[in-house]
């Protein structure tokens, strides 16, 4: 108990500091870049202070310069921290659209252009994502939870259609990625903090260059396949953090 209770504390007090930094600082960068930055170091506090190592691994060297879509797995809120220091592309997150009026938190991540997403409406759910292909476009890179919410871990739960649709729409590849280890921190139905080691790995990438819409299914199942065989490797033990 007393470690979720600090958890939570020094994640509020985390979250409130950082956030107001950020909307202190928006107009010297109102794209959003320095409020990653500040996401990034936010996520790199609570883990260290929390003493969760993070190990890092990937199947190719991605190009610095070539938006790419992040596909996930969702197991932990923890997930978030994780995949923010495990990625260095200029990156932004599709996100439930409640989550945008959290006081001071919410108002961040509409200065930091993350992609609110309501999921009860389809057309509007749409227009977010053809949002979020427009971003990419220009060069942004995206990551999405295709579950569409946190499941237990293993099996993943079904894709959500949207999030392929936007991919090839966008053009650019599709990198599959998976987090381990999450859930021994924080279940997806937990509020108890514990102790655990994350990993986050990221595939190889897949292309989307000349797919059109009656490609969706098939990239679906590609991506799957792919986190399913990264999720069936057994996970080293972490020596340091990022």
């Amino acid at each position: 108990m007393g470690r979720t209770v600090f958890a939570w504390t020094i994640g509020v007090v985390y979250t409130l500091f950082w956030s107001s930094v950020g909307i202190i600082t928006w107009p010297f960068s109102p794209r959003g870049e320095l409020y990653l930055s500040l996401a990034r170091t936010w996520s790199r506090w609570i883990l260290a202070t929390l003493r969760i190592p993070l190990s890092v691994e990937s199947q190719a060297t991605l190009e610095p310069d070539q938006p790419y879509i992040f596909m996930s797995n969702h197991r932990s809120i923890f997930d978030i921290f994780a995949l923010f220091l495990a990625t260095e592309h200029s990156l932004r997150m599709v996100a439930k659209r409640v989550l945008f009026f959290i006081p001071i938190f919410g108002w961040a991540m509409w200065m930091c252009r993350f992609i609110p997403i309501d999921r009860s409406d389809r057309e509007k759910a749409i227009k977010s994502l053809e949002n979020a292909a427009r971003k990419i476009r220009e060069g942004i890179s995206v990551l999405v939870f295709p579950e569409g919410t946190r499941g237990p871990g293993e099996p993943l739960l079904p894709f959500k259609k949207g999030s392929f649709m936007m991919a090839l729409k966008a053009g650019v590849p599709v990198v599959p990625v998976v987090v381990l280890g999450s859930e021994d921190v924080m279940g997806a139905r937990s509020l108890r903090v514990g102790h655990g080691a994350i990993t986050v790995r990221l595939g190889m990438p897949i292309s989307t260059a000349g797919r059109g819409a009656h490609a969706r299914d098939d990239l679906m199942r590609e991506v799957r396949v792919a986190m399913e065989a990264m999720m069936a490797e057994p996970v080293a033990q972490p020596t340091s953090g990022k």
